[in-house]
């Protein structure tokens, strides 16, 4: 064992620098804790100010603006007026008239009909109206105002067409719109020689009309907007009556929209305003 009492070192000189050291040690972790602390507060209070608890309802009204999503063109319920380059349509002053009910403008986002799904359900749109048929797949993740139309399925074919009936259509290559119920019914009750899905309307129409295809299936009313234009050579072969409601497709549980807009849209049927609108673009 090796004899301390020559040492030079002080006898208390290790626990003098431990102690030291332990000091320093816990000043830095002091501060550690300080800073963890304001960081805490500002995420907590940054959380807090930035947090939303607002209805979609409430943000329309406080915005002044409502964000609409429609797919153009499909008359007679969506267009662009070659003229003024405005949008018309059935779904346009319906969605006009409701505006005006909640007092606020409309900022019109027109995109593809299948991403209006996704983009009503993110947030991204306040509502859509482009001729949505409801129904109880896309009523999982949204929801919807109640029905202001009915309409069928129609086959648009070219005016030498000899189609005629669904075993016809078995034997054709049809075209119809991306992410519509003409395309699933046609997917769900025919076997084509072919069957192509195009987001385009006026691209399916000229299909026709150039042989490219042999019958466009689309709704009713489409269907008759282009065969009664002089522009085309086409004719609606039948109709196929699937009896579909369109409505606006909203937000899931936004219940003070729905009520807002379904009352709109009642008080249109009450006051002529809806049949006035079908009377003018239908005819």
């Amino acid at each position: 064992m090796a004899d301390d009492t020559n040492s030079s070192q002080p006898a208390d000189s290790g626990a003098s620098l431990k102690k030291k050291g332990g000091n320093k040690n816990m000043m830095i972790i002091a501060v550690v804790l300080v800073v963890v602390a304001a960081l805490v507060a500002v995420v907590v209070l940054g959380g807090f100010l930035n947090s939303d608890n607002r209805t979609a309802l409430e943000k329309i009204q406080d915005r002044g603006t409502i964000i609409v999503g429609t797919q153009v063109p499909y008359p007679p319920f969506e267009n662009i007026n070659a003229t003024t380059d405005e949008l018309e349509g059935i779904d346009i002053e319906i969605m006009q008239y409701i505006a005006a009910k909640l007092g606020v403008e409309i900022d019109w986002r027109p995109m593809d009909f299948d991403p209006l799904f996704a983009a009503v359900q993110t947030g991204q749109l306040d509502c859509a109206i482009s001729s949505i048929t409801i129904t109880a797949a896309r009523d999982v993740i949204n929801d919807f105002t109640v029905p202001y139309y009915v309409a069928n399925q129609a086959v648009l074919v070219q005016n030498s067409s000899t189609i005629a009936d669904l075993d016809d259509l078995n034997d054709s290559t049809l075209v119809t719109q991306t992410g519509t119920t003409g395309q699933w019914w046609v997917d769900d009750n025919l076997d084509p020689v072919s069957h192509v899905p195009l987001s385009d309307v006026p691209a399916a129409v000229l299909g026709v009309e150039n042989g490219l295809y042999d019958a466009f299936v689309v709704d009713t009313p489409v269907a008759n907007k282009y065969a009664n234009d002089t522009n085309y050579n086409l004719k609606v072969a039948f109709v196929i009556y699937t009896m579909e409601s369109y409505g606006i497709l909203i937000p899931d549980s936004e219940p003070e929209l729905k009520t807002v807009m379904d009352s709109a849209i009642n008080d249109m049927v009450a006051d002529g305003t809806l049949d006035e609108i079908m009377l003018k673009w239908l005819i």
